[in-house]
């Protein structure tokens, strides 16, 4: 009799245990069909392409920066160093004195133009230094800080001037606002040449 009894009870702690466990399971799957994946999918939103930059770059600018009337064509900051002339290496200071910001990169001629209406740059012919220098290796253009390449064989628009300096050479770009084209790109002697320049400081993408 006491056998069969513990039997029973065996009997019954394995069907509560297997009961439990199909119960936990069954709620699991549920739990994970409606996962938010699956529910931010569903709605038809995917994640921004622009989630990541908007979450690691500043969203302000900085004292003294400020930004394009029309940020689509750029977000970044830019400060302009008016009718301050100096060397190459003084406006290089200059620029990343301020943390993350460095030496123009002009990337379109729309990033150009709006600069040059931004800061009322209406001289017919003059020159900026930008961040492209080839200090590190004379054969080869690169822009400060960043260390993205300058291809003299393939510009994001404008001209070349001159042949590129095949020692100490920066660039500078040159707004020419009666010429066609209206910008041109030249390569001088970075401790002798003494331009205006402009500094850049990125800034996260409109999302």
């Amino acid at each position: 009799m006491k056998i069969q009894f513990v039997v029973a009870l065996l009997c019954l702690v394995i069907f509560l245990h297997s009961e439990g466990k199909h119960q936990d399971n069954g709620h699991y799957k549920t739990k994970a069909k409606g996962h938010n994946h699956e529910n931010y999918k569903s709605k038809g939103h995917p994640p921004k392409k622009c989630e990541a930059p908007c979450k690691t770059l500043p969203t302000t600018c900085p004292v003294g920066y400020s930004k394009l009337t029309n940020q689509r064509i750029s977000p970044n900051c830019y400060l302009f160093g008016g009718d301050r002339i100096v060397k190459w290496y003084a406006a290089l200071e200059r620029c990343i004195s301020t943390p993350g910001a460095y030496l123009w990169i002009p990337e379109t001629i729309e990033e150009a133009e709006a600069i040059r209406d931004k800061f009322n740059i209406v001289d017919n012919d003059i020159d900026v230094f930008v961040g492209g220098n080839n200090l590190a290796d004379n054969d080869t253009y690169v822009y400060a800080v960043t260390n993205d390449p300058f291809d003299f064989d393939n510009l994001p628009f404008g001209e070349i001037k001159d042949t590129p300096e095949t020692v100490e050479g920066c660039m500078e770009l040159e707004f020419n606002n009666e010429g066609i084209p209206n910008f041109g790109w030249d390569s001088d002697p970075c401790s002798s040449e003494e331009e205006a320049y402009i500094c850049e400081f990125p800034i996260a993408p409109l999302c």
